[in-house]
């Protein structure tokens, strides 16, 4: 089998480095996809907070005034 040139060696390397650089590419989109849906995750976390804080406000204030009602 006859060695390969240095002209056919840069050509596979061309090749692999391509590949290599499509496949970073692919990671990074995935990657930043991640971050975007982490984020959305973060903020849907955060918008139940008024309402469970909301409830119990409304709770203890409740409780506050039926406990005066029937200190009466």
């Amino acid at each position: 089998m006859a060695r390969k040139t240095d002209g056919e060696k840069i050509d596979e390397l061309s090749v692999l480095a391509a590949t290599l650089t499509e496949r970073l590419d692919n990671v990074r989109k995935e990657l930043r996809e991640l971050k975007d849906e982490l984020e959305e995750a973060r903020r849907r976390t955060w918008l139940l907070v008024p309402p469970i804080v909301a409830a119990l406000v409304s709770a203890g204030l409740t409780a506050v005034v039926t406990h005066l009602v029937v200190r009466r």
